[in-house]
């Protein structure tokens, strides 16, 4: 049996939807499942409003006395104002915060979801050495090579890093890259700018779906994508890449798929989207519940002063790092078929979660 067949009847379990026994490496369907938990209810004390006694009619010549505190309340000098200071956990004064109502230790939490999101892969078919294994549906071109394929807007890609010589044929590495909102250099929530320099801790949610038995202690390497502007495309799924359109080759594919690019990834140099990422560190991804992924915390990556402007600029990549499968630790390694993350064209975009502090 050839390593390609050997692949065709891995996943065909899995992914193909005529078969009457699923495959074994994936336990449910590969519906994406989302595993960002309900809401996180937060606790605020109420306040106490300011309290300002009226003063007396009176009839004078000369014009009353006002004077302006901070509470910008009015009094006489023969009045008396009374005045409670506003509970420390409200925001109630000042310039506006990124939230109405912070917690007891003056924090609260922001979700900021992907406006895009897009799939790099160079993989092939290990046996024949052409092919793009990631891509489903197959292309018209079953021996299009996954470099010279845009994924931008397919609802859900395969990420793996393999040798070809473990279980599958697959042969190279699938990744994702998310793009988040900004407004002047700062991640935008649904609730306004985020204040990079308030923020506490961050959390990368996304909606995988894996075989927990075979796959455990995955790890991802995050990277900042040092160029900006890459195009996600609207063809639904993995297509040929071509007029503007981003791939692993390119930055900005040409009018001929695999002839050249109109734009690479590093200007006037032959390159690729390797070229331009920068490692921001290393993570852990732990288990959730219906065979996803738990959020990831990003603590590692060091202070989010130092990462956060720069997955602003361009945005973030997750790749695999390293993997247990089938009981082997594979330190380098994340067997295909890996895992399966869905996109916000399935309604599913991966959300940063953060944490934020007022000093």
């Amino acid at each position: 049996m050839t390593r390609s067949s050997f692949t065709a009847i891995l996943l065909g379990g899995a992914l193909a939807g005529g078969c009457s026994k699923p495959n074994p490496l994936f336990l449910d369907t590969w519906d994406v499942v989302t595993d960002s938990g309900g809401s996180q209810s937060q606790t605020s004390v109420g306040t106490i409003e300011p309290t300002t006694v009226s003063p007396p009619t009176t009839t004078s010549t000369d014009p009353p006395l006002t004077t302006t505190s901070s509470t910008s309340l009015t009094s006489s000098s023969d009045v008396t104002t009374t005045t409670t200071e506003p509970n420390p956990t409200t925001e109630t004064t000042g310039d506006p915060f990124v939230c109405d109502e912070l917690d007891m230790n003056g924090c609260c939490e922001v979700v900021v979801a992907a406006e895009a999101d897009a799939f790099f892969s160079d993989a092939v078919d290990g046996a024949s050495g052409v092919g793009c294994p990631p891509a489903e549906p197959p292309l018209e071109n079953k021996d299009l090579e996954c470099k010279h394929i845009s994924f931008g807007s397919s609802p859900a890609v395969r990420v793996f890093k393999d040798n070809g010589e473990i279980q599958a044929a697959d042969k190279g590495i699938s990744m994702m890259a998310m793009r988040f909102p900004t407004k002047d250099g700062q991640l935008l929530s649904q609730d306004g700018p985020v204040p990079t320099d308030l923020i506490d801790s961050v959390q990368l949610e996304l909606a995988a779906t894996y075989n927990q038995i075979f796959y455990s202690d995955l790890k991802f390497t995050i990277y900042a994508l040092g160029a900006s502007g890459w195009m996600e495309g609207d063809a639904g799924q993995p297509v040929s890449c071509i007029k503007g359109l981003a791939s692993f080759a390119c930055l900005a594919c040409g009018d001929v798929v695999g002839q050249g690019c109109d734009a690479t990834w590093v200007p006037m140099q032959e390159s690729t989207i390797l070229d331009v990422l920068q490692t921001l560190g290393v993570v852990d991804a732990v288990a959730g519940g219906n065979s996803g992924l738990a959020p990831i915390e990003l603590g590692s990556l060091n202070s989010p002063t130092e990462w956060v402007p720069m997955i602003a600029e361009g945005g973030m990549v997750m790749a695999p790092h390293s993997s247990k499968f089938m009981g082997t630790a594979y330190p380098e390694l994340m067997p295909s078929p890996g895992v399966k993350i869905g996109t916000h064209e399935a309604g599913t975009p991966p959300l940063l979660r953060v944490r934020v502090c007022k000093q």
